[in-house]
């Protein structure tokens, strides 16, 4: 095991980061900052407010009309985003128990996953700064010269999830940034400590006033009032589908842009002439990675009749192995979900799962032993016998839960694939290429793996979700507006 340092959680209250400075909430409040794995008590933090937003509002606003940020060259924002990804480095076993104790990730995977990603989130958009010029374009009218530019959009809102707070704020902050916009950071109330920490690296590297803000708080109409402000252009939203649905309409008094990366109930479809044995792996990693707790997690395992009974026994027989522990060991495998709250969920998903018919071969159960019963454990769960129109079938859990459903034809693995409402990420194992493209092409979907289970590349090939799982775009240029001009040549 890395060292692990209790230490590295201060004892006072977290500030709010505003305008290049650490603050106090304007009320005084502060917000407990639960461990999931204990439902104790393990920091504070400023409890923000609308007057917090609005103080943050302001200075991204003015940061942003008349600072040096949007002015400086790409090779000039590059440095900052170069030198963050730097400390992030210098700091990960820090960042990575921070996030462990936090959100309830185990220690292990942050450290070997989602610290990697959020380090080359800086490191790949000071680069990506550099190269977000124009282009000319031809104009059949010989007489007009045209070119194309991407320019930022201004003073941005970005929304954060609780799921993957470090990775998400670093993906997503480096490329505000590297466009040459300004940002108010709003963290999820259940996953602040990291972003917070993240404000100290962010106050070292000396970003002009007002360029990044950081305001946390349990007040859930925090996002509310960035969405809503006017002197915000655009909200950008990581989370589920009926928080992104009250968003489009908030954002609508004030026509600005928004992005939305939103839930998904991902088909993974293994053919009868599949490896066996390395669907099975990738399908318990793709299932279970931070308790299901991932928006791309395979939770619908759709298997080809011939191989069913051999991957179902061989899926149980692997998934009752592993082991549910403390965070911080490096052998756990599940971790706990993130509050009483979301707990009580799952578990009243799987209640409904075995009203409607399906049958449960595996889990189900809140963990009970000690010291695992303090916390919010719940058994790695697997259905069988389950139709596509059972509501565990077509609703996202977001928990341990996956529901394994049989199909004969490639048409009826497409039907059942494609039968819910949401359309984010899918996997498809076959060893043959002609019936990966094709299925891949006919899956309505943002993100397909085929004979894997979830990209190490997704700031290289961004997409956005089909149907409800999102709207806005991907990648940097969502951040960004385009500006045709033309000049016409006497």
């Amino acid at each position: 095991m890395s060292q692990i340092n209790w230490s590295w959680i201060q004892s006072e209250p977290y500030q709010l980061f505003i305008n290049g400075e650490f603050t106090n909430a304007s009320e005084g409040g502060v917000f407990e900052i639960i461990n999931p794995a204990t439902n104790e008590t393990i920091a504070t933090g400023s409890d923000g407010t609308h007057g917090d937003i609005d103080r943050a509002v302001a200075a991204a606003r003015a940061a942003f009309d008349h600072g040096p940020w949007p002015r400086m060259t790409g090779k000039e924002r590059g440095r900052y985003l170069r030198r963050v990804a730097d400390l992030l480095e210098a700091n990960q076993e820090k960042f990575a128990f921070l996030e462990a104790a936090d959100v309830g990730k185990t220690f292990a995977r942050t450290l070997d996953y989602a610290l990697p990603q959020a380090i080359d989130g800086f490191e790949y958009h000071a680069a990506k700064a550099r190269e977000l010029g124009g282009e000319v374009r031809q104009v059949p009218e010989g007489t007009f010269f045209n070119y194309h530019l991407w320019e930022p959009m201004g003073v941005v809102g970005e929304i954060l999830p609780w799921n993957g707070p470090l990775m998400m704020a670093c993906h997503k902050v480096s490329a505000i940034l590297a466009a040459g916009n300004t940002v108010i950071v709003k963290p999820s109330e259940n996953g602040s400590l990291t972003n917070l920490e993240l404000a100290k690296i962010f106050a070292e590297v000396d970003f002009p006033p007002g360029v990044v803000n950081v305001v946390a708080g349990q007040n859930r109409e925090l996002g509310a009032r960035l969405v809503e402000h006017p002197a915000v252009d655009m909200v950008s939203l990581t989370g589920g589908t009926e928080t992104g649905k009250k968003v489009l309409q908030q954002a609508a008094g004030t026509v600005k842009k928004v992005a939305l990366e939103l839930g998904g109930k991902n088909p993974n479809i293994i053919f009868d002439d599949a490896d066996i044995e390395d669907a099975v792996q990738w399908a318990i990693y793709g299932a279970f990675a931070d308790q299901g707790q991932i928006c791309v997690s395979g939770s619908r395992l759709l298997l080809q009749q011939p191989v069913y009974e051999e991957f179902l026994e061989l899926l149980v027989d692997k998934v009752s192995q592993l082991k549910i522990g403390d965070t911080m060991d490096d052998d756990t495998d599940v971790g706990p979900v993130i509050t009483p709250a979301h707990e009580k969920k799952v578990l009243d998903y799987i209640a409904t799962g075995q009203q409607e018919g399906a049958h449960l071969v595996l889990g189900g159960k809140k963990v009970t032993t000690t010291p695992l019963d303090k916390g919010n454990y719940i058994e790695p769960t697997i259905f069988t016998g389950v139709t596509p129109n059972m509501c565990i079938a077509q609703e996202e859990i977001f928990g341990p839960v996956v529901t394994v459903q049989p199909f004969q034809t490639d048409e009826e693995a497409l039907e059942i694939a494609n039968g819910v409402e949401y359309g984010l990420a899918a996997g498809i194992w076959t060893r043959d290429v002609d019936r990966a493209i094709r299925t891949a092409g006919q899956i309505r979907a943002g993100q397909i793996y085929l004979n894997s289970y979830f990209s190490p590349a997704m700031l290289d090939s961004p997409t956005e979700g089909h149907k409800y799982s999102g709207v806005g775009g991907a990648g940097i240029h969502k951040y960004m507006q385009e500006k045709s001009v033309f000049l016409r040549m006497k």
